[in-house]
């Protein structure tokens, strides 16, 4: 029993040394876009999004607010889940269409639209790296 529970301490260690865990990482209330992407993001919300989500991210009858309710949605998972969900059914009319960097500048944008601050770097473009990053509530929203 004791060589089971060695051996098996021994893999998880191994796992986390060879990078097969994720890495503990920040949360979204610690900066961790930077300003310039949510400006950037704004402008292919407005181009991509607004038209369905509202120009304010407030939703519709039909379509969910991206602030208010989302952050509850949201909250605690990582950025990276988010990122893969733009990438594979957004725009609704278009799944798909959006860059790799269009779809981090709007989860930048969607960040700083529920009170999320902006640090010096931007988020990357990358689901895996963004895996290590939380969406985390700044408190009630409107």
């Amino acid at each position: 029993m004791k060589g089971r529970v060695l051996a098996g301490t021994a893999a998880v260690v191994a796992l986390v040394l060879a990078g097969g865990a994720p890495a503990l990482g920040k949360g979204s209330r610690s900066g961790v876009y930077s300003a310039a992407q949510a400006d950037e993001g704004a402008q292919v919300y407005a181009m991509q999004c607004a038209m369905c989500h509202g120009t304010r991210l407030e939703g519709t009858v039909e379509t969910p607010g991206l602030v208010g309710k989302f952050v509850a949605n949201w909250a605690g998972r990582p950025l990276g889940d988010l990122f893969d969900y733009l990438a594979r059914a957004m725009p609704q009319g278009s799944p798909g269409k959006l860059s790799s960097q269009d779809n981090a500048r709007l989860v930048a944008f969607i960040l700083r639209a529920n009170r999320a601050p902006p640090g010096a770097v931007p988020l990357p473009a990358d689901a895996a790296a963004l895996r290590r990053f939380t969406f985390d509530p700044s408190g009630p929203q409107s």
